[in-house]
């Protein structure tokens, strides 16, 4: 379908945004697979059409800086920090700048599916994608994905030491950010998992009471909490993250701003072009011209 935004597997990925990948690795189908941001990364050609993949990736920059779009966020990674991206999330490079160093890490689901997490855990596994890591423990995780890039480059490499070496990475990643957040609050549970919700399900259900009723809670108190948790009401929020995503498909050139708005069930393109300017200063086709097609 010429509107959906593109899944693409591992080779296209790297068929499209790896202008300088061998062709050994071009054609890599290992479950785990480790690439250097300053070898392949930094000639990636900007700005990049938002997509989503067939596998589970995770950036870790010690160097520069480098801008990741997921879903209706975008996080600037700078030295000691990592963002994971899971398997059909909606993401896009942004910027990376002229010095960045670090590594891109492909996986695919079953490494993780052995992992043993508590439920805590297993809340931060699913729920949050960018982690500032501690020097020493930024160190140490550096230090295994070079050796996970010697075992895997490795003629007799063994995979299940490389599985097990992932595993390690990543639980490093859960247990060193879970040390540094205090548990959430009944409010601020209720408000992050609205938001989790409406990142899910924005398109089809624009109405508070939908979101209340998959809460298992009255709308009066989703309002509440929401609004004291984040200082924006629910529909606030409904709104921009839709506006988000629609920031996102602009970037399409070939897209077409009426079926844009369609494609997101806004009421009318009229009505999604008053909300937009209401929200980001533009009406939609300034914002592609101011943003994107500048040059």
């Amino acid at each position: 379908m010429k509107n959906s935004i593109k899944i693409i597997n591992n080779y296209e990925y790297k068929k499209l945004f790896l202008p300088d990948v061998s062709e050994h690795n071009l054609f890599n189908e290992s479950k785990i697979q480790v690439y250097r941001i300053e070898n392949y990364l930094r000639s990636i050609l900007m700005p990049v059409i938002p997509y989503r993949t067939t596998f589970n990736f995770l950036i870790f920059v010690t160097k520069g800086s480098l801008t990741q779009h997921l879903e209706s966020a975008s996080y600037t990674l700078t030295e000691h920090q990592v963002i994971n991206i899971k398997q059909g999330n909606i993401t896009a490079t942004l910027a990376i700048s002229d010095d960045v160093e670090g590594f891109f890490v492909v996986y695919e689901n079953e490494i993780v599916t052995d992992i043993e997490l508590g439920i805590n855990d297993i809340k931060f596994f699913n729920s949050h994608p960018f982690t500032t890591l501690k020097p020493h423990v930024a160190h140490w995780i550096q230090q295994l994905l070079i050796l996970l890039e010697e075992e895997l480059f490795t003629e007799g490499r063994v995979m299940e030491v490389c599985i097990s070496m992932m595993q390690c990475i990543l639980l490093k990643v859960i247990k060193s950010d879970i040390e540094t957040k205090a548990p959430m609050s009944r409010q601020l549970d209720i408000a992050f998992r609205f938001r989790e919700y409406v990142q899910k399900f924005h398109i089809d259900h624009k109405n508070v009471l939908f979101y209340a009723n998959l809460l298992h809670i009255s709308e009066n108190y989703l309002n509440k909490c929401v609004k004291e948790a984040t200082n924006k009401p629910p529909k606030q929020w409904i709104t921009e993250i839709s506006i988000l995503h629609s920031q996102i498909l602009l970037q399409d050139a070939t897209r077409d701003i009426a079926g844009i708005a369609f494609e997101l069930k806004f009421q009318s393109p009229s009505y999604f072009t008053r909300l937009f300017k209401k929200i980001t200063g533009y009406s939609p086709s300034d914002y592609r011209k101011h943003k994107f097609m500048a040059d």
